[in-house]
């Protein structure tokens, strides 16, 4: 008898191989150097905000820029935790940053509600959708690290998980266009600078979850 549980045994673990735990600190490590990447590419092809160059911040691109960045970084510790699940962690608090982040759109929504028409003119159009394309271009890199660090993983709830990488990857992209975008207009920031998050956090819940079920 026990010659036959070895057996069984040994057959079972048969072609397992050991797999380095996740650590948090890396996760978070990885997501912040992907964005920092992003950044400082960003910067080198476009350049730096002009105003910045010249020693001058304007309040509101300060305050939604930091709002953003502060998003990535709560929805990036989220995903990082549930990546590793366990019995009574918590990873809702990157509801409270999204919450504070989802005042722009809303207040970019009454402003152009407030103008009309005249918000609406071909230029501003062009140059939003512009950012979104750049927003959106330049959260790739941190989208792809956190799939790949999900993967590694074991989410108990995928599609949340993709939600929330996507919603941090398009954070922390529109954060580094943020730094060449030379547009102030609440209007355009709510609108088309959220508008990324908004694509990305769709898109992570419908791709990553096929890319992360184990």
């Amino acid at each position: 008898m026990p010659q036959r549980s070895d057996a069984l045994i040994a057959e079972l673990v048969d072609g397992l191989e050991p797999v380095r735990p996740l650590h948090f600190a890396e996760g978070v490590a990885l997501a912040l150097g992907a964005a920092a990447v992003t950044a400082v590419a960003v910067v080198a092809a476009f350049g730096l905000r002009a105003e910045w160059l010249a020693g001058h911040l304007d309040p509101m691109q300060l305050v939604s820029t930091l709002l953003f960045l502060g998003l990535a970084l709560a929805a990036s510790v989220a995903v990082v935790v549930m990546s590793r699940p366990q019995v009574g962690s918590d990873h809702s608090g990157w509801r409270w940053a999204a919450a504070m982040a989802g005042l722009l759109p809303l207040a970019g929504v009454i402003v152009a509600l407030a103008r009309g028409a005249s918000g609406l003119s071909p230029e501003l159009m062009r140059h939003g959708a512009e950012c979104l394309a750049g927003g959106s271009a330049a959260s790739l890199l941190v989208f792809a690290l956190l799939t790949a660090w999900l993967r590694r993983g074991a989410p108990t709830a995928p599609e949340r998980a993709g939600l929330v990488a996507g919603v941090a990857a398009g954070a922390f992209g529109i954060f580094a266009a943020s730094l060449h975008c030379g547009d102030n207009d609440i209007v355009h920031i709510g609108l088309w600078h959220s508008a990324v998050v908004a694509v990305t956090g769709l898109a992570g819940r419908a791709l990553v979850p096929r890319l992360i079920r184990w």
